[in-house]
């Protein structure tokens, strides 16, 4: 969808008690947000409508288009859910043909496509993905997201589909065959592994703090390191309830820390093996956190306290 003819267009009109409120596309910022405009100015306009959308999925998908919020959100959000099915009804053939011609109206040809390692590929006139060595047609540039061919202005077309597709494009395919790759081309994306208790508990670890008793005045040495642990201040109703989480996941909220201090840079420097280290002392402060203090020799401690 071009957004630059979008743009101050009159997209949706929603009934309201004696008027319509009337939805259009405004520049805010950087970005396009669909916006009320209740002053009656675009009331007699004809709406809107993308040319190349069926108007019933168009105007299905408007109606649920929220105010106040981007454009490319919205249409994320509602119009891509309902063109899916559209889309799947549509034959291979005429869905490449589409896409090539909306390609080509926004000048895929003779443009950089992909820079490696000081090569860029390009299709040619004749509409082949081609091989520019060396980069003696196109400048070769750092910032190669900058130079790359995208589809400008067009809210519908995902970008980081595209490039993941174009790994997949191979010198001598015609654009008919990288559209094919294309539109078989899915992001994966990854379900989030679910919580476990230690990882709700410990929010943050700070550094380790590496500390000398008075007296002691050789840097390349410690007597004690401190490292204090964040824990949540809102998913327990009281710190007694923290208190009583923090003592059943003692054990795992140690292996964190301990991790934690074993890939500090400056531990490692001082060489010593994790097991000449004990916890001397571990402290769950009213202010939500948890100080674990660390002296040579290891046992883990029993107790909590206060």
């Amino acid at each position: 969808m071009r957004t630059d003819l979008i743009v101050g267009k009159a997209i949706y009109r929603k009934p309201r008690k004696n008027r319509y409120e009337v939805l259009a596309v405004i520049e805010f910022g950087e970005r396009l947000h669909v916006w009320p405009k209740r002053d009656g100015e675009l009331v007699e306009e004809p709406l809107w409508t993308p040319s190349f959308i069926d108007a019933e999925i168009w105007a299905r998908a408007v109606s649920r288009f929220r105010t106040c919020e981007s454009l490319d959100r919205n249409v994320e959000n509602h119009l891509l859910p309902e063109m899916e099915e559209y889309l799947q009804s549509i034959p291979d053939a005429e869905l490449v043909s589409i896409t090539r011609d909306f390609l080509l109206e926004c000048g895929v040809i003779h443009v950089p496509i992909s820079q490696r390692a000081g090569n860029t590929y390009y299709f040619n006139e004749n509409e082949v993905y081609s091989l520019d060595k060396k980069s003696e047609l196109f400048p070769y540039e750092k910032q190669i997201k900058h130079c790359l061919f995208t589809a400008e202005y067009e809210t519908c077309f995902n970008v980081n589909v595209w490039r993941k597709a174009v790994s997949q494009f191979e010198v001598g395919m015609t654009l008919q065959e990288c559209i094919s790759a294309f539109l078989k081309t899915e992001l994966v994306h990854r379900i989030p592994q679910e919580l476990s208790h230690v990882d709700r508990l410990v929010q943050s670890i700070a550094p380790p703090a590496y500390e000398r008793v008075p007296g002691n005045n050789n840097k390349t040495t410690f007597d004690h390191i401190r490292m204090t642990v964040g824990l949540p201040r809102y998913q327990f109703n009281s710190w007694e309830a923290l208190l009583n989480e923090v003592k059943k996941h003692q054990r795992g909220i140690y292996q964190r820390v301990a991790q934690r201090l074993e890939k500090d840079r400056q531990f490692k420097k001082y060489g010593i093996p994790m097991n000449f280290l004990k916890v001397s002392d571990v402290i769950l402060r009213r202010d939500f956190s948890m100080e674990f203090i660390f002296e040579l020799k290891v046992t883990l401690p029993q107790d909590m306290e206060k």
